[in-house]
């Protein structure tokens, strides 16, 4: 998955922050104001059941922040959202299964992060749910991006030449869902290429988007 939340977490705190210029500084935003972790956010408990632990909740998007930006509230939630089968079938322990940091301001990316389920085989899953449009993707990675389809949806690849992570955005309706792979291990030693395994997760978690989604 892109990382967005770098270039836009200063939003929350400098509110002219634009996603065209970046940030000079970076923060993070794991709750903002009016947000409680032992709450589901609204936008997502009331369009289908959940994962109900406290600690998998979302944010609340309701803020100055996002209501003075203007884009759509994230829908698909990918800590809740993502059953605990789909992950298990892609070699991921869905017990590794924990909230990534959240940010919640002009731009919203919701995440959550897996590590495998192979003791020793150092693949690590992140999905990250955003209110950016694949567009934008290819604009800030110009030269850096192929365009795929995953399961008949658009998406986008960001390939990283030298790097051991490969992230697939698929499109929503308010955006992409960002599925990532890296692997921690001594390079080399993998018989998989992360964009190989972004792509089987990425096939994996699709229809947990939704129709309409």
């Amino acid at each position: 998955m892109t990382n967005w939340r770098a270039g836009f977490a200063c939003g929350a705190v400098v509110a002219v922050c634009s996603w065209v210029a970046g940030c000079n500084g970076e923060a993070t935003i794991d709750q903002p104001d009016g947000a409680s972790s032992g709450a589901p956010s609204s936008t997502t408990s009331a369009t289908r059941p959940t994962l109900t632990a406290a600690k998998l909740q979302p944010p609340s998007q309701d803020n100055k922040y996002t209501q003075a930006g203007g884009r759509p509230k994230v829908v698909v939630d990918p800590c809740t959202w993502i059953p605990d089968d789909i992950v298990g079938t892609i070699g991921i322990d869905p017990a590794t299964r924990q909230r990534g940091r959240d940010l919640v301001a002009e731009y919203t990316f919701l995440t959550c992060d897996f590590a495998s389920a192979t003791s020793g085989a150092d693949w690590f899953l992140s999905v990250e749910s955003g209110n950016v449009s694949l567009d934008e993707v290819r604009q800030k990675y110009a030269g850096k991006t192929e365009n795929i389809e995953i399961n008949g949806r658009e998406a986008v690849r960001t390939v990283k030449v030298g790097d051991q992570t490969c992230d697939v955005d698929l499109e929503t309706s308010v955006g992409y869902l960002g599925v990532g792979a890296s692997y921690h291990g001594i390079p080399g030693t993998n018989s998989q290429t992360p964009c190989d395994k972004a792509m089987e997760y990425a096939r994996a978690l699709e229809p947990v988007i939704g129709d309409g989604n």
